[in-house]
């Protein structure tokens, strides 16, 4: 039996699941549940006292100092940045809100619109200094969004508050789109914790070692295309699958593409298994946007790459084929049948 335990934040419903050898520590986890918050209100751009909207308000006027975890985050983004040539940008929020997809309602802009936007992003017009540790705007009008790499980055404080806590066999996923397992599920092998949701598979053989997690259909998030195990691992999806609009019969989605000002990707979505759940977080964004010829090309050039599975969408419709771009021990392969 698995113990569950949920906290609302970073608009997402974040899940313990307590394997049953650590079930007598979900005291434990309730309270570390709650670092959640504070993670929160340091790095959203909902609430004008964060530090994300302090820099958001002035540096474009003058460098504005924050926390060590905040400006580590930053330069980390920005070391995402420089490694995709700009595929992820945390400076892309001009270009979500043009594109209507921060009030979660799609619209298509002008191209005039879009430059527009285009012109007030880019992360080589963000100034960092170490020894001050601020953050500075070369451009006026710019801003920095951490949503694409911050839920990542809370389960990994999260997931670090639980070992410290003595917990050593669990998994935590954020919205179900981030995850991160430690230890081993040691159950009866009948729970999967999928890709966008968590629930019982019922016919999954589990050897007990790691967790098993399942990789969701984009558009059907009932119903799973694989499974595969996780064991001190992190896990993230990015994709389109769920926020896109039609206009004259085209399919936008919202995972725009920082360099073009244009949605991007030629997959539904884009899986990354990394040793950390920030990583994986950035990578799925980064790499979602760059398409499957860029991620066969630097999955082949660059082994510390995280491994990455795709999900591309066939002629019918809702069919789509699994693309594994890297070895992974499978609980459920993949059919190669694309009428999934």
């Amino acid at each position: 039996m698995l113990t569950t335990i949920s906290h609302h934040a970073m608009a997402a419903e974040f899940s313990v699941l307590l394997a049953e050898s650590d079930a007598h520590l979900v005291e434990a986890a309730f309270e570390a549940l709650e670092l959640l918050d504070r993670i929160e209100a340091d790095l959203t751009v909902y609430r004008e006292d964060s530090e994300i909207s302090q820099i958001n308000a002035v540096a474009s006027e003058r460098p504005v100092s924050v926390s060590e975890s905040t400006y580590r985050l930053i330069q980390r983004s920005i070391a995402w940045s420089e490694k995709t040539a700009g595929a992820f940008d945390i400076t892309a929020g001009p270009l979500v809100r043009v594109w209507g997809f921060t009030e979660r309602r799609g619209r298509k802009p002008t191209a005039a619109e879009v430059q527009a936007a285009v012109d007030r992003v880019g992360y080589t017009a963000v100034r960092l200094d170490d020894e001050h540790r601020s953050v500075a705007f070369d451009r006026p009008g710019m801003e920095i969004n951490l949503g694409a790499i911050g839920k990542g980055f809370a389960l990994d404080e999260l997931a670090k508050t639980l070992t410290a806590r003595g917990l050593q066999n669990f998994l935590i996923h954020g919205g179900g789109s981030s995850v991160i397992a430690r230890g081993d599920q040691v159950a009866d092998g009948r729970q999967v914790a999928d890709s966008g949701q968590v629930a019982d598979s019922g016919k999954v053989a589990d050897s007990g070692k790691g967790w098993a997690v399942g990789i969701s259909h984009p558009t059907k998030p009932k119903q799973r295309l694989a499974g595969i195990r996780l064991r001190d691992e992190a896990l993230s999806t990015s994709g389109s699958g769920k926020q896109f609009f039609h206009h004259r019969g085209r399919r936008y989605g919202h995972v725009i593409d920082p360099r073009s000002g244009y949605p991007a990707g030629d997959l539904l979505s884009l899986t990354a298994v990394a040793d950390n759940a920030t990583d994986a977080e950035a990578c799925s964004t980064a790499f979602f946007v760059c398409g499957i010829d860029a991620i066969r090309a630097a999955a082949e050039s660059d082994p510390d790459l995280p491994r990455m599975i795709g999900v591309r969408s066939e002629n019918r419709q809702d069919s789509v084929r699994v693309l594994p771009f890297a070895e992974f021990e499978w609980v459920d392969p993949p059919t190669d049948d694309p009428s999934h």
